[in-house]
Parts: structure tokens; C-alpha cells; sequence
């Protein structure tokens, strides 16, 4: 499966976000968009997921519709009255307990799995809903600010994590310069008047 933007713009209140933007997500080749705060990298990804409509240029699905994304946003989203199983039990549409407990414990320490999520650090509800993202079987992954509210050391296992749990998908991420891991080689730069750079 693979996602096509070709000459995507997108302005707000005369001001343009994002400027002819053209790219191809694909199975094997992870994208990384990158850039200050404010240069439309949230813009980009809501265009690729159908929940923004660009002003001009278009977005493609090689399947023909929008596909099954799995999604990671600023917000984490999650049922804070219920906890990081339960919460993992609703997008994977799973009922095996201990099968979500183990795609947690990757992550997280045991003894906050049965805990409400409103009770965890924010580094802790961050990595509950990265699993929740690549946990559901969609077609492909889009992660905006996976690394939030992680120390070193959690953002490292979190990143091999994504590498781990991606497979064949294609995946698209927003991130600051300083959290791109290693193994994305492929990097769109935007900049505070929404030009880009391309590093292939």
C-alpha cells in the first residue's frame, strides 16, 4: 500500500502551511517530517489521514480509498478511567488480556498495566498510546511526536519498538530534528515559511 501527495497546499487565514508538497509513502522506506514549531508538520499528516482538505493538490491511496491508519497524535486520547489493557482492548478490537499485556510490557512495567491511565506519568501514557497505535492491524502508521515525555533511555526502546512492530507498512512521523532515530534515512524538512528539503 502505498499513500501519493502531489502539489499539496494548505493555508490558514491567507497564510500559507504548506506549499506544493509532493511525496510518496511506501511499504520498507519510513518518512520523517521535520522542522520548527509551527511549519505545518501536524497540517501534514491530518492532510494524509483525510481529516484536513487541502487547498489544492491531491492525496492518493494505492488501494483505491482511504485506508486503515493506525495513529498516534499530539494527544494521547486515551479512556482515562480505564487502564493501559483496556484501553489497548478498544482500538485492537482484542480480547485476549494477556496477549495486550505482553505488547505493553514491552514498553511499560507491569505494575502500572492495571492502573487507571489518568493515574500514570505522562511518559507512561505516552507509550500506552504508541502501542495502541501499532498494535491494530492498519495498512499504515502515522506518529506525530512519538517521543514526547520520554527520557533517553525510554525513547530508545520506544523507537526500536516501532522498527520491531512496523512490518511491511509504510509510516509517516513528525518529529523535532534531535528524536530522529537512525534507521529513518528518509526526511522532509519543512521550514517557518514551508519550504521543504528532501534527503533521500
Amino acid at each position: 500500500m502505498t499513500v501519493t501527495l502531489k502539489e499539496l497546499s494548505k493555508s490558514y487565514g491567507g497564510s500559507p502551511v504548506l506549499e506544493r508538497i509532493s511525496l510518496t509513502l511506501e511499504p520498507g522506506k519510513p518518512l520523517c517530517v521535520t522542522g520548527p514549531s509551527g511549519c505545518g508538520k501536524t497540517t501534514l499528516l491530518r492532510c494524509v489521514l483525510g481529516l484536513e482538505k487541502p487547498d489544492s493538490g491531491t492525496v492518493t491511496y494505492s488501494s483505491g480509498s482511504r485506508p486503515r491508519f493506525g495513529v498516534l497524535f499530539q494527544e494521547d486520547r486515551l479512556f482515562d478511567h480505564l487502564d493501559a489493557v483496556e484501553n489497548l482492548r478498544l482500538a485492537a478490537g482484542e480480547k485476549d488480556r494477556d496477549a495486550l499485556r505482553a505488547a505493553l510490557l514491552a514498553l511499560l512495567p507491569s505494575d502500572v498495566l492495571d492502573r487507571p491511565v489518568s493515574a500514570l506519568s505522562g511518559g507512561q501514557r505516552r507509550r500506552v498510546a504508541l502501542v495502541r497505535a501499532l498494535r491494530p492491524g492498519g495498512a499504515a502508521v502515522i506518529l506525530d511526536e512519538p517521543f514526547t515525555g520520554l527520557d533517553a533511555a525510554a525513547a530508545a526502546q520506544a523507537s526500536a519498538f516501532i522498527l520491531r512492530e512496523l512490518g511491511d507498512r509504510p509510516l509517516l512521523l513528525a518529529l523535532h530534528r534531535k528524536d530522529i532515530p537512525d534507521w529513518c534515512e528518509n526526511i522532509l524538512e519543512l521550514g517557518a515559511e514551508g519550504e521543504k528539503r528532501r534527503r533521500d
